[in-house]
C-alpha cells in the first residue's frame, strides 16, 4: 500500500539563504559593536565642562594663602580642574550661652572658610555628572583634593554647566 501519487520534497538550502543568514548576522555584530565599544571609545572625545561652586571649612591662615586663582586641583594622579575665583572669611561658629540657655553665633578667628568655583571637564550621562570613570560629581559631594602647594577637602555646593 503505496501511494504513487504522493512525494515528500526536502527542503534546500540555497546562495539566498546564506545571503539572509550573513546579513542577519552583520546586524546583530553591528548592534553589539555600536553599544559597547563605540562608547568607551567616545568617553574621550565627548567631554563636557561643568563649573562647581565649592566650600572648604576650618582652614588656617597659610591654607588659605598657599591657595590661588588658577592653581590647578588634582584628584588622585588625574587634573580635577582649575581654580576660577577665591572668597575667603572668617569661619563662623555656634557657642552655647548658659545665661540665655541658647546658642549664638561667634567669629573666630584663627579659622577660615574658603569658598570658589573650579572648571571642572567630565562626562555628563543620564545617571549624572562623572569626573573620570567612576567618580560622581554632585552637590553635597565632599571630595579631597591636591593642590601644588597644599591639600583641600571642598564639599561641592552648586553645579552650573559652561555656557561654551
Amino acid at each position: 500500500m503505496t501511494s504513487k501519487g504522493l512525494k515528500i520534497k526536502g527542503t534546500r538550502f540555497n546562495i539566498i539563504d546564506l545571503v539572509i543568514v550573513i546579513v542577519v548576522i552583520a546586524c546583530i555584530v553591528g548592534t553589539v559593536f555600536r553599544s559597547t565599544i563605540l562608547e568607551k571609545l567616545s568617553f574621550a572625545a565627548s567631554r563636557d565642562e561643568i563649573k562647581i561652586s565649592f566650600c572648604a571649612e576650618n582652614l588656617t591662615e597659610e591654607q588659605c594663602s598657599a591657595i590661588k586663582k588658577g592653581e590647578k586641583l588634582y584628584l588622585g594622579n588625574e587634573l580635577f580642574g582649575e581654580i576660577l575665583n577665591l572668597t575667603s572669611s572668617s569661619q563662623t561658629v555656634l557657642t552655647y550661652d548658659d545665661e540665655t540657655a541658647s546658642f549664638k553665633s561667634a567669629v573666630d578667628d584663627k579659622l577660615f572658610v574658603l569658598t570658589g568655583e573650579i572648571n571642572v571637564k567630565g562626562k555628563n550621562t543620564d545617571h549624572g555628572f562623572f569626573f573620570g570613570s567612576s567618580t560622581h560629581i554632585g552637590v553635597g559631594k565632599m571630595l579631597n583634593l591636591e593642590g601644588e602647594k597644599c591639600d583641600i577637602s571642598i564639599l561641592i555646593t552648586k553645579i552650573a554647566e559652561n555656557d561654551a
